[in-house]
């Protein structure tokens, strides 16, 4: 059994989230609701930005086809997108960092129903992104930003752990 035995919901309230990463030993808190967010952030935005930073074209034709290429994707990918959203609507407490995640989370929400009620608006416009991208920027500059996004995840994780 290592540190980090398991993950337990307890409920939430309007003032605080109660989910952390317990201890095998005493039963001792060791994360908090928004340091489990930040490290998931983190990762995530590492994920999305790695192939970004290795090889721009390739990674956003990929994203283009993989998330954009049908109605129903596009549709799967806005519900996926409010469900993560609904997710950081939860009260995590006060402070900077929850009053952003709480604003990201209100963002995540309008996206996801935009992809969901208007697949072919969303598909249209996001194709017209990803060629301006592809076409009109140079690879090292799109490297760039995804080793920047990297940076990113890596500052998330860094949050997430020493910080919160």
């Amino acid at each position: 059994m290592g540190a980090y035995t398991c993950i337990v919901v307890v409920g939430v309230s309007r003032e605080k989230t109660l989910v952390y990463v317990v201890s095998h030993r005493g039963g001792e808190t060791l994360m908090d609701a928004l340091a489990i967010v930040c490290i998931v952030f983190g990762i995530g935005g590492i994920v999305e930005n790695g192939p970004l930073a290795y090889a721009p074209s390739a990674a956003l034709r990929f994203f283009n086809r993989v998330f954009f290429s049908t109605n129903a994707r596009c549709r799967a990918f806005g519900v996926v997108t409010a469900t993560v959203g609904m997710a950081l609507l939860l009260p995590f407490g006060d402070g900077p960092l929850a009053g952003f995640l709480h604003a990201v989370g209100w963002l995540y929400v309008g996206l996801g129903l935009w992809c969901w009620v208007l697949p072919d608006n969303v598909r249209r416009v996001v194709s017209a992104i990803y060629s301006f991208l592809e076409n009109s920027i140079p690879a090292p500059v799109l490297r760039i930003c995804g080793v920047f996004g990297v940076l990113a995840g890596l500052a998330f994780i860094y949050v997430g752990v020493y910080i919160v």
